[in-house]
């Protein structure tokens, strides 16, 4: 069965109200597609999701603890991806094009053919559109 990779930015409109990176409605959408499927979390995902500021917000924290322990999410080991993560984000920032080393972490996550990714969620496309049409991932944004 294929699975779902949720980018940091999702999770964030999904649990914080003040996140203005797509509309309520788009969010639904979103998670009404992917509830069908089970989904991939990679650690540094948790990470960068449970920083200061969302942790601070109980309800975000109940219901976003909740969603994590459900038998549907399944969590990633990103060590190995993380020298060539490094090394990209390093030769990224240097050609032009630069990139976090979370997003090159999930860009080698879906590049692994042994990780069956079908969908990924983000409302980055444009960091993500050449590993997932070269995959045949499956694009979910606003």
């Amino acid at each position: 069965m294929a699975r779902v990779l949720i980018d940091t930015g999702v999770w964030y409109s999904r649990y914080d109200a003040r996140d203005t990176a797509a509309s309520q409605d788009d969010v639904e959408a979103v998670f009404e597609l992917v509830q069908a499927f089970d989904i991939v979390l990679p650690w540094p995902i948790a990470y960068e999701t449970l920083r200061t500021r969302f942790t601070r917000n109980r309800i975000a924290m109940t219901l976003f603890e909740k969603e994590l322990k459900s038998p549907s999410v399944q969590f990633i080991d990103d060590a190995p991806y993380r020298g060539d993560a490094m090394e990209l984000a390093f030769n990224s920032s240097r050609h032009g094009r630069p990139l976090s080393m979370v997003d090159c972490v999930l860009r080698l996550i879906m590049d692994d053919r042994n990780i069956n990714i079908g969908y990924f969620a983000t409302w980055n496309l444009l960091d993500f559109c050449d590993v997932c049409a070269s995959r045949q991932i499956e694009t979910i944004s606003n």
